[in-house]
């Protein structure tokens, strides 16, 4: 039986990585931690409208109804990592230590596959859906392959890594380390793919002039770049924050796809400019994929 599993796993994964489309595309591509749902569905809606990404990944996303009005006002699909209870549609998740906090795919595009992580307080729950003790994923995760209406399939995750601790602080650099290192060999089985990592890193990056910062390095050293930081290599000229005091979301990607343009949204949801609507700016990334993929990054 289990030689038989493992042949049928085999199969479904070649069927997911036959990637039949012929034309290269654009994707425009929305990373944003929103804190807590703090701009209604409305506000929120006409930041994604004018930004029209084809996939976007929000962090702190702690309303189910919120999740479910969203996805319905932009006729986007959704997918939503946390913690799935047995018995809901996979796209339900639930609070977690009095927290809902499911790391939210949106997408214009079809999904094909998918797979839910758990936070990490759902290890002390009796019930354990998509818990994987060796993948450390603290606030849980959300992958999924797409495919466009050109034929074209990508590996989308999105995350919210540890938080709290900058580089000093040794035991939360290790904590966000290991939990990196535990979401890209998720990553691995689609790795003929173009992938995107999209997210709240929760950490600066060693790109920007700082040193100890390990995760960004790991990210590299896997084959993964950063869209921002590839497209404006002067830290100094582009700081390109996204919180406060540092730039802590990013959009990486792997070598299967290709930079076009990236930025910093300012644009505020209420009329304002800056923080006013979170304690977070969102960051808007532009890629090609598709048959001109020479592999290469510009």
């Amino acid at each position: 039986m289990k030689g038989v599993l493992t042949v049928m796993r085999s199969v479904l994964l070649s069927l997911l990585l036959a990637c039949s489309g012929a034309a290269q595309e654009t994707l425009r591509v929305l990373s944003y931690n929103i804190h807590m749902w703090e701009p209604g569905v409305e506000a929120l809606t006409e930041v994604i409208q004018a930004a029209n990404p084809d996939i976007v990944g929000l962090n702190e996303a702690w309303s189910e109804k919120r999740n479910d009005a969203i996805a319905k006002a932009l006729g986007y699909q959704i997918l939503c990592g946390g913690q799935g209870m047995p018995g809901t549609p996979p796209w339900k998740s639930h609070s977690v230590n009095d927290y809902y906090m499911p790391q939210v795919l949106l997408t214009k595009h079809r999904i094909v596959h998918s797979q839910l992580f758990n936070a990490m307080a759902v290890k002390d729950k009796d019930v354990k859906p998509d818990f994987d003790p060796n993948v450390p994923i603290y606030r849980g995760g959300t992958l999924a392959v797409l495919e466009t209406a050109q034929g074209n399939r990508l590996a989308v995750f999105v995350l919210h890594l540890h938080p709290w601790g900058g580089a000093g602080n040794e035991r939360m650099t290790e904590m966000r380390l290991k939990e990196i290192k535990g979401i890209l060999s998720k990553l691995k089985p689609y790795a003929d793919l173009p992938v995107l990592v999209i997210g709240d890193f929760n950490t600066q990056s060693h790109l920007d002039g700082i040193e100890g910062y390990k995760v960004t390095r790991y990210m590299e050293k896997e084959g993964y770049a950063d869209l921002y930081r590839a497209l404006h290599p002067d830290a100094k000229a582009f700081p390109g924050r996204t919180s406060k005091r540092s730039r802590i979301d990013y959009i990486f990607y792997n070598q299967h796809v290709q930079p076009v343009g990236c930025k910093v949204l300012e644009d505020g949801v209420f009329g304002s400019r800056g923080f006013d609507h979170s304690d977070h700016l969102a960051v808007f990334g532009v890629v090609k994929i598709g048959s001109a993929d020479t592999g290469k990054r510009e």
